[in-house]
């Protein structure tokens, strides 16, 4: 089973609670994520371990479902992880969150299985996916540096 894990980072010059916050909303999942078409938590309460969402997105041309499941979480929010536990090939998430001296630094790491719902090579779809989620960083650093 092919699996590509992909890193992306960037420094965002907001302060870290509202970048946390902002990303911990997921009613703006779709601002930021280019792919996120819907995003609906499926659990009462503020995100922590056991928080399910329900994910409707567009991956790779196709759109596809799945439910994650939060995994592990900080008290803060500075660091958690989530794993699809649906959806046509598994996938997991870490994100975290780092002070600097100038605002934050936002770090994501995704791992995703594509081998028997995509036909094309691995590395294809790495760099694909890996030039959305750079993407998707640019966009939540203008939305957020914008708001300043």
């Amino acid at each position: 089973m092919p699996l590509s894990k992909l890193e992306v980072s960037i420094e965002i010059n907001r302060p870290i609670a509202e970048v946390i916050a902002y990303v911990d909303d997921n009613i703006n999942d779709p601002m930021w994520q280019s792919s996120i078409l819907e995003s609906e938590k499926k659990t009462d309460g503020s995100p922590c371990v056991g928080t399910i969402y329900h994910i409707k997105e567009k991956f790779l041309g196709r759109v596809i479902e799945q439910d994650w499941v939060v995994t592990a979480r900080n008290p803060d929010g500075s660091q958690w992880a989530a794993k699809s536990t649906t959806g046509p090939f598994p996938m997991a998430a870490t994100m975290s969150f780092e002070a600097t001296q100038t605002g934050t630094l936002v770090k994501r790491t995704l791992s995703v299985d594509v081998g028997r719902f995509f036909k094309v090579a691995t590395p294809v779809v790495a760099h694909i996916a890996r030039r959305e989620l750079e993407m998707d960083f640019n966009n939540l650093k203008e939305l957020l540096e914008a708001e300043a």
